[in-house]
Protein backbone atom coordinates (compact mmCIF):
# COMPACT_ATOMS: atom_id res chain seq x y z
CA UNK A 1 0.00 0.00 0.00
CA UNK A 2 2.55 2.86 0.60
CA UNK A 3 3.72 2.50 -2.88
CA UNK A 4 0.29 3.18 -4.32
CA UNK A 5 -1.40 5.33 -1.98
CA UNK A 6 -2.56 8.11 -2.23
CA UNK A 7 -3.04 6.35 -5.84
CA UNK A 8 -5.94 3.77 -5.98
CA UNK A 9 -3.81 1.52 -8.40
CA UNK A 10 -0.59 1.85 -10.39
CA UNK A 11 -0.87 -0.66 -13.42
CA UNK A 12 2.54 -0.13 -15.67
CA UNK A 13 2.93 3.60 -16.12
CA UNK A 14 -0.35 4.63 -15.49
CA UNK A 15 -2.09 5.42 -12.41
CA UNK A 16 -5.60 6.06 -11.07
CA UNK A 17 -4.91 9.37 -9.23
CA UNK A 18 -8.03 9.91 -7.06
CA UNK A 19 -10.65 7.37 -6.39
CA UNK A 20 -13.61 7.83 -3.66
CA UNK A 21 -13.12 4.28 -2.25
CA UNK A 22 -9.89 5.27 -1.09
CA UNK A 23 -12.26 6.97 2.15
CA UNK A 24 -12.68 4.07 3.90
CA UNK A 25 -8.63 3.59 4.08
CA UNK A 26 -9.17 7.17 6.77
CA UNK A 27 -12.65 5.84 7.93
CA UNK A 28 -13.26 2.89 9.29
CA UNK A 29 -9.90 1.68 8.88
CA UNK A 30 -7.59 3.98 9.91
CA UNK A 31 -4.88 2.54 8.08
CA UNK A 32 -3.15 5.89 6.18
CA UNK A 33 -0.84 8.10 8.02
CA UNK A 34 -1.49 12.16 7.96
CA UNK A 35 -0.09 13.05 4.35
CA UNK A 36 -1.54 10.13 2.56
CA UNK A 37 -4.88 10.93 4.44
CA UNK A 38 -4.68 14.97 3.65
CA UNK A 39 -3.88 13.99 -0.61
CA UNK A 40 -6.83 11.11 -0.48
CA UNK A 41 -9.08 13.83 0.75
CA UNK A 42 -7.50 16.76 -1.36
CA UNK A 43 -8.26 14.70 -4.42
CA UNK A 44 -11.45 13.72 -3.62
CA UNK A 45 -12.72 17.28 -3.11
CA UNK A 46 -11.01 18.55 -6.37
CA UNK A 47 -11.39 16.09 -8.69
CA UNK A 48 -14.67 13.85 -8.09
CA UNK A 49 -16.51 16.16 -5.81
CA UNK A 50 -19.59 16.25 -8.12
CA UNK A 51 -23.00 18.77 -7.88
CA UNK A 52 -24.98 16.25 -6.17
CA UNK A 53 -22.67 13.89 -4.53
CA UNK A 54 -19.22 12.43 -5.25
CA UNK A 55 -17.80 10.24 -8.50
CA UNK A 56 -16.11 7.15 -7.71
CA UNK A 57 -13.24 7.87 -9.69
CA UNK A 58 -12.74 9.92 -13.59
CA UNK A 59 -14.13 7.52 -15.96
CA UNK A 60 -16.44 5.19 -13.75
CA UNK A 61 -19.13 4.04 -16.71
CA UNK A 62 -21.13 2.46 -13.77
CA UNK A 63 -24.72 4.16 -14.22
CA UNK A 64 -22.69 6.87 -16.47
CA UNK A 65 -25.28 9.89 -18.53
CA UNK A 66 -28.21 7.74 -19.60
CA UNK A 67 -27.12 4.16 -18.76
CA UNK A 68 -30.46 2.46 -18.71
CA UNK A 69 -31.30 3.72 -22.02
CA UNK A 70 -28.31 3.34 -24.19
CA UNK A 71 -27.17 -0.32 -22.25
CA UNK A 72 -29.63 -3.04 -22.41
CA UNK A 73 -30.59 -4.46 -19.05
CA UNK A 74 -28.53 -7.75 -19.88
CA UNK A 75 -25.34 -5.97 -20.28
CA UNK A 76 -26.48 -4.06 -17.24
CA UNK A 77 -26.21 -6.88 -15.02
CA UNK A 78 -23.35 -9.08 -16.60
CA UNK A 79 -20.51 -9.69 -14.71
CA UNK A 80 -18.35 -6.70 -16.47
CA UNK A 81 -15.00 -7.76 -14.56
CA UNK A 82 -13.57 -9.57 -18.09
CA UNK A 83 -14.86 -7.41 -20.60
CA UNK A 84 -16.15 -3.55 -19.55
CA UNK A 85 -16.00 -2.20 -23.86
CA UNK A 86 -19.25 -1.48 -24.26
CA UNK A 87 -20.12 0.05 -20.25
CA UNK A 88 -16.92 1.96 -20.93
CA UNK A 89 -18.12 3.36 -24.45
CA UNK A 90 -20.79 5.17 -23.34
CA UNK A 91 -19.20 7.62 -20.29
CA UNK A 92 -18.27 11.23 -21.20
CA UNK A 93 -15.85 13.06 -19.25
CA UNK A 94 -17.65 15.11 -16.49
CA UNK A 95 -20.84 12.65 -16.63
CA UNK A 96 -20.02 9.71 -14.25
CA UNK A 97 -22.57 8.77 -11.54
CA UNK A 98 -22.55 10.41 -8.21
CA UNK A 99 -22.42 8.35 -5.84
CA UNK A 100 -24.06 9.17 -2.40
CA UNK A 101 -22.11 7.33 0.18
CA UNK A 102 -19.19 9.13 0.07
CA UNK A 103 -20.37 12.45 1.28
CA UNK A 104 -21.36 11.49 5.12
CA UNK A 105 -18.03 9.33 5.07
CA UNK A 106 -16.75 12.85 4.21
CA UNK A 107 -18.65 14.22 6.99
CA UNK A 108 -17.81 11.94 9.69
CA UNK A 109 -13.90 12.02 8.72
CA UNK A 110 -14.14 15.96 9.42
CA UNK A 111 -16.52 15.06 12.50
CA UNK A 112 -14.05 12.74 13.94
CA UNK A 113 -11.47 15.15 13.14
CA UNK A 114 -13.41 18.26 14.67
CA UNK A 115 -14.23 16.16 18.04
CA UNK A 116 -10.69 15.09 18.23
CA UNK A 117 -9.28 18.29 18.11
CA UNK A 118 -11.88 21.23 18.49
CA UNK A 119 -10.48 22.79 15.12
CA UNK A 120 -13.79 24.56 13.85
CA UNK A 121 -12.63 24.56 10.13
CA UNK A 122 -13.66 21.14 10.25
CA UNK A 123 -16.23 21.38 12.21
CA UNK A 124 -17.56 23.43 8.76
CA UNK A 125 -16.65 20.80 6.49
CA UNK A 126 -18.36 18.39 8.93
CA UNK A 127 -21.90 20.42 8.46
CA UNK A 128 -21.08 21.17 4.19
CA UNK A 129 -20.87 16.98 4.19
CA UNK A 130 -23.75 16.15 5.86
CA UNK A 131 -25.76 18.58 4.19
CA UNK A 132 -24.83 17.49 0.99
CA UNK A 133 -25.80 14.19 2.22
CA UNK A 134 -29.24 15.29 3.44
CA UNK A 135 -29.76 16.83 -0.24
CA UNK A 136 -29.43 13.32 -1.47
CA UNK A 137 -32.33 12.32 0.19
CA UNK A 138 -35.15 10.88 -2.44
CA UNK A 139 -38.17 13.59 -2.96
CA UNK A 140 -41.82 11.86 -3.07
CA UNK A 141 -41.47 12.26 -6.97
CA UNK A 142 -37.91 10.14 -7.42
CA UNK A 143 -36.45 7.10 -6.23
CA UNK A 144 -39.50 4.69 -5.46
CA UNK A 145 -40.54 7.23 -2.25
CA UNK A 146 -39.45 10.01 0.14
CA UNK A 147 -36.51 10.52 2.27
CA UNK A 148 -34.60 6.90 0.75
CA UNK A 149 -30.58 7.10 0.88
CA UNK A 150 -30.02 6.34 -3.06
CA UNK A 151 -27.00 4.71 -3.99
CA UNK A 152 -25.56 6.74 -6.72
CA UNK A 153 -27.55 10.14 -8.97
CA UNK A 154 -26.72 9.73 -12.74
CA UNK A 155 -27.60 11.63 -15.22
CA UNK A 156 -30.98 10.73 -16.93
CA UNK A 157 -31.68 13.16 -20.33
CA UNK A 158 -29.51 15.92 -18.87
CA UNK A 159 -31.07 15.74 -15.28
CA UNK A 160 -29.61 14.09 -12.03
CA UNK A 161 -31.83 11.29 -10.67
CA UNK A 162 -31.58 8.32 -8.50
CA UNK A 163 -30.52 5.00 -10.03
CA UNK A 164 -32.79 2.16 -9.13
CA UNK A 165 -30.67 0.92 -5.90
CA UNK A 166 -32.95 3.19 -3.55
CA UNK A 167 -32.62 2.92 -1.05
CA UNK A 168 -28.74 1.87 -0.58
CA UNK A 169 -28.86 0.18 3.15
CA UNK A 170 -24.93 0.92 2.88
CA UNK A 171 -25.70 4.80 2.12
CA UNK A 172 -27.96 4.59 5.10
CA UNK A 173 -25.63 3.36 6.67
CA UNK A 174 -23.06 5.83 6.40
CA UNK A 175 -25.91 8.28 7.05
CA UNK A 176 -26.45 7.19 10.39
CA UNK A 177 -22.72 7.05 11.51
CA UNK A 178 -22.37 10.70 9.98
CA UNK A 179 -25.54 11.52 12.08
CA UNK A 180 -24.07 9.92 15.29
CA UNK A 181 -21.04 12.17 14.74
CA UNK A 182 -23.17 15.33 13.91
CA UNK A 183 -25.01 14.87 17.12
CA UNK A 184 -21.62 14.35 18.83
CA UNK A 185 -20.19 17.28 17.37
CA UNK A 186 -22.97 19.78 18.37
CA UNK A 187 -23.06 19.00 21.96
CA UNK A 188 -19.51 19.79 22.22
CA UNK A 189 -20.06 22.54 20.95
CA UNK A 190 -22.62 23.56 23.48
CA UNK A 191 -20.65 22.28 26.52
CA UNK A 192 -17.78 24.93 24.88
CA UNK A 193 -19.55 28.21 24.47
Amino acid sequence: MARILPNECIIGDSARAADAALLFLIYPLEVTDAAVTAEIIARVETELKGEVGIRRYIGDSFWCADYDSQLPENCRTINVSEDMTARDALVRPGEEAQWCLFDPLLSTIFGRRFLAGGNPIHHAQQVHYFNRSLGQLTTPTEGGGELLCPELYYLRQGRFVPNDVTPLLWTQANLRVALETMAAACLQTLGTN
